[in-house]
């Protein structure tokens, strides 16, 4: 079983080296799963939390560190016996959920790249700042082949709560970078990018033909792509309507531009 990679004689690896957890969760689990609901403790012991069945056995068969982990499954804690069994109280208290899920795992994160080693096409994300969005679009960037993210300082966290669900496991398996907005422009620029921004006014994205590395820059709904970013930009582009509403959500519109990048790609 895939689990068995990461797990080895009941003990999971900890930063200090190879740690032994018990079958019953102490209080001090409990109080760290519960401190890593908020961003300075996940920052602090470099973990985030995976609720869920399918996210849960993702992460493991995903070659992730596992911190710890915990069911009120006994079944799946036959499957994976390193879990501790908690009863539905000491979920409630671990849970980010209002009705806690079965499963959840403390996973250690990954080192985010500050200068990323970028290959092929990536999306930029400028002040994306809700959860549901960054997720969503994390989710979508992995469906159309991109594997990287560049990310504004003020996005969103890539390891928030809100994040980690909506991207339904994109999260394991994607790349981020967080740089300075005065930065990304000419860091794309010199790498040979075709920055390309999303945004009204612009020309048609389906008349565009995409040539080259592709840098899509997607701006927050509440300022668009900033100056700093937008002095790069060698197109703009807009999605074409004729509704009465303002504009696309920022998902939305993201999965737009990388689905018409796809087709013309393919």
């Amino acid at each position: 079983m895939h689990h068995k990679a990461i797990f080895e004689n009941n003990r999971f690896l900890g930063n200090a080296g190879i740690v032994r957890l018990t079958m019953q969760p102490q209080k001090k689990d409990i109080r760290l799963i519960r401190s890593l609901h908020l961003k300075k403790f996940r920052i602090q012991e470099g973990l985030f939390i995976a609720e869920g069945k399918k996210m849960v056995t993702e992460a493991i068969q995903s070659g992730h560190e596992i911190h710890s982990l915990f069911t009120t499954d006994e079944g799946f804690a036959s499957d994976y016996p390193e879990a501790m069994m908690v009863n539905g109280k000491e979920m409630e208290q671990m849970s980010s959920f209002s009705s806690p899920s079965p499963y959840l795992a403390a996973i250690r994160q990954r080192r985010l790249q500050t200068i990323p080693a970028i290959m092929s096409d990536v999306l930029v994300l400028d002040g994306i700042s809700d959860p549901g969005n960054f997720g969503t679009i994390m989710r979508s960037a992995e469906w159309f082949g991109i594997q990287q993210l560049i990310c504004t300082q003020d996005c969103v966290e890539f390891y928030n709560p809100k994040v980690i669900q909506a991207s339904m496991g994109s999260v394991l398996r994607m790349e981020a970078s967080y740089m300075d907005e005065k930065l990304i422009g000419n860091f794309l620029a010199e790498a040979g990018f075709i920055l390309i921004g999303a945004a009204l006014g612009g020309k048609s994205v389906y008349d565009y033909h995409f040539e080259g590395k592709s840098a899509i820059v997607i701006g927050s709904e509440s300022h668009g792509i900033r100056p700093a970013i937008k002095d790069h930009l060698t197109v703009i582009l807009e999605i074409p309507g004729s509704g009465r509403a303002e504009s696309l959500n920022a998902s939305v519109a993201a999965g737009v531009f990388m689905s018409e990048l796809f087709r013309r790609r393919s």
